[in-house]
């Protein structure tokens, strides 16, 4: 009966389906991903040795406690594992208000994106260009104590003639603007109104106003003395009083917002309670100071006061809570830690496409135009607790597609220069990070390139090899045949696991996630030293360094890992010069073959020079204690 059981629970387990989070425009759309399968990541060592050594050497081993307690910590992976929950898109907390920014062309929305979330430095990219923004781009800011989003959108334009995609910008503008809680139109001071702001003014009086507020910025209106009449000519827009900010220096940007909140606290579009921090305490002050006075407080008159002075009434550690309360509304709340996942590759392979594909709906513009993506993507994902465990926390995956990385000699200053910066500088802040190969094109120079700077920044990688239902006369030898071929064409990351997959169909997509933990759990894993040692020392043993024609010839005394994300290990020698790269990649290769869980992450080798007598005396006790230490160097190095 309970194998029957078990059965029941696979089968039920392997057929759900997963309710996609969705606005009210993407609906339909419902997202469908199987969870990961089981990966077995157990220490084993591998010795060139005899069995009955083996043998001697295994008990050893397990008697060590560092070696029980990592035992444990691999079957409680297993059963976290077994219970992994399908994955669904990440459900923003309604805590966490968005508000959008749209407008027509090249009018400074990424700008004062820019300024209110303060990422002027590393934000959305602006040059004095139209078209620079297409896809909605996500910041996140923090006003009057109050935390929230803002979406930085293209530029609306109702006629698809009028510029390079401008119905996939309208759709991305449309999806912010429904899932917003208030809405920016920024306009143009200096070119004054224009026949597409009013077309935009009444979409939103129509559309939108009536839902929430619609705040109107006149952007490059930092002059005192012409801003205010510059803003005062939108006043036949409809939309209220205009507001003269400046992107670029800051002006006016404190009162937008002021006023929006108070906007969003009317209009009752956000959760109750948003936007009155500010006031909340002020209050509470004025009610302190009022009690230290003994005058009257809110809703008090003078009998209230005359008998509060006798204990009468309301108790002053009812006013005391009440300050407290409000100054606790300003603390910060934790949150929790995500999996950076970057998507890199050189244009036109399918990034965009694979980050639709695993987001389950239209998030990035997708074309076969190549550098149809500009900034950063974000797509947040995440992975329920399993039930077991009431008190676990979801599984958070932000994956971030990035634009094309051409050849350095090709990119001129300007916007693809920022382009290219920030798809780096996201390969640096990853986890893990996503080679998107084409399979169909093979290994390009530029890939190689990729390759090695994702391997000198020290990333776990996982080498995604799209369009594979674009490959012809397909057989039974294909698969080991591209094998082969990827691992040869890039031994910079001859560690990283393979998956072939197609964006276009979604054939494999639910296995990347499978990859990602995996690289992750190596990405992080702790070796003890004394298991550390004993593949060192086997693999010395099989192949001493190589000696110089004068005789010098490095020793190996003992190593350490000494850091995670990557796996850092300090070996410490008699001459680091002695050691060149044929023996590192050797050590490196050994390291991998005895001890699995380093398939998806570099491993680094930092070489110290020590002098045998320092090392003796440290690895046999400090001087003057008899010789309590027990541990010897290798027997090469004596």
């Amino acid at each position: 009966m309970c194998s029957i059981h078990k059965l029941i629970t696979i089968i039920a387990l392997s057929t759900s389906t997963v309710d996609a989070f969705s606005s009210p425009l993407t609906s339909n759309i419902r997202s469908v991903i199987v969870g990961p399968s089981v990966d077995r990541h157990s220490i084993r060592t591998k010795s060139i040795v005899s069995n009955e050594e083996a043998q001697m050497m295994m008990d050893d081993f397990y008697d060590d406690e560092e070696f029980e307690d990592f035992d444990d910590f691999e079957e409680e992976t297993m059963v976290d594992q077994q219970q992994k929950q399908p994955i669904r898109r990440f459900k923003r907390p309604k805590k966490v208000p968005l508000i959008a920014v749209v407008g027509r062309p090249n009018v400074g929305k990424s700008a004062l994106v820019n300024r209110i979330a303060g990422t002027q430095s590393g934000g959305a990219i602006v040059a004095d260009e139209e078209g620079i923004t297409r896809d909605r781009t996500y910041r996140t800011a923090e006003f009057l104590g109050e935390t929230f989003q803002v979406v930085d959108t293209g530029g609306l334009v109702f006629d698809d003639s009028d510029a390079l995609f401008a119905k996939e910008i309208r759709e991305q503008a449309m999806i912010a603007i429904e899932e917003s809680s208030g809405v920016i139109l920024v306009v143009d001071g200096q070119m004054g109104p224009t026949a597409m702001d009013e077309q935009l003014a009444v979409f939103l009086r129509k559309e939108v106003t009536k839902k929430m507020p619609v705040l109107l910025a006149v952007n490059k209106c930092e002059s005192d003395k012409s801003g205010a009449y510059l803003a005062s000519q939108f006043w036949n827009l409809g939309l209220g009083e205009p507001h003269a900010v400046s992107a670029l220096h800051g002006v006016g940007t404190a009162e937008l917002l002021e006023d929006l909140f108070e906007g969003i606290v009317k209009k009752g579009s956000a959760i109750e309670g948003f936007g009155t921090k500010v006031k909340q305490l002020e209050a509470a002050q004025q009610a302190l100071v009022a009690l230290d006075k003994a005058d009257a407080l809110e809703g008090e008159d003078d009998a209230d006061v005359f008998l509060r002075q006798y204990g009468v009434g309301r108790d002053s550690d009812e006013v005391i809570q009440r300050y407290e309360k409000a100054m606790s509304a300003f603390d910060d709340v934790p949150t929790q830690d995500e999996i950076n996942i970057a998507i890199v590759g050189r244009p036109n392979v399918g990034k965009s496409s694979l980050l639709n594909t695993i987001f389950g709906a239209n998030r990035a513009i997708v074309s076969d135009i190549a550098g149809t993506t500009r900034d950063s993507i974000d797509a947040v994902m995440e992975r329920p607790p399993s039930s077991d465990d009431p008190d676990a926390l979801p599984t958070i995956y932000r994956f971030v597609d990035t634009a094309g990385i051409r050849r350095k000699g090709k990119i001129e200053f300007g916007p693809e220069f920022f382009m290219v910066n920030r798809a780096l500088r996201a390969i640096r802040r990853a986890d893990v990070v996503l080679l998107i190969l084409d399979a169909t094109a093979g290994v390009t120079e530029q890939d190689r390139i990729l390759a090695q700077k994702i391997s000198d920044d020290g990333r776990a990688c996982v080498i995604i090899c799209n369009k594979w239902d674009a490959v012809l006369d397909k057989d039974s030898s294909t698969y080991d045949k591209s094998v082969k071929y990827f691992r040869t064409e890039l031994p910079q990351i001859r560690w990283a696991p393979i998956l072939f997959v197609s964006a276009a169909t979604g054939q494999r997509c639910g296995k990347i996630y499978d990859a990602v933990d995996s690289a992750v759990i190596a990405h992080r894993r702790r070796i003890s030293t004394s298991v550390l040692n004993e593949v060192l020392r086997d693999a010395v043993l099989w192949q001493p360094p190589p000696a110089r024609r004068n005789g010098a010839q490095a020793k190996i005394y003992y190593a350490s890992q000494v850091s995670t994300r990557p796996p850092t290990l300090v070996v410490f020698v008699n001459d680091p010069k002695l050691i060149n790269n044929n023996y590192r990649r050797y050590l490196d290769r050994k390291m991998r073959e005895s001890l699995d869980g380093f398939e998806s992450t570099p491993i680094r080798w930092m070489f110290r020079g020590r002098r045998v007598r320092d090392v003796t005396r440290n690895m046999n006790g400090t001087p003057g204690d008899g010789g309590s230490g027990t541990s010897f160097p290798f027997p090469h190095a004596v």
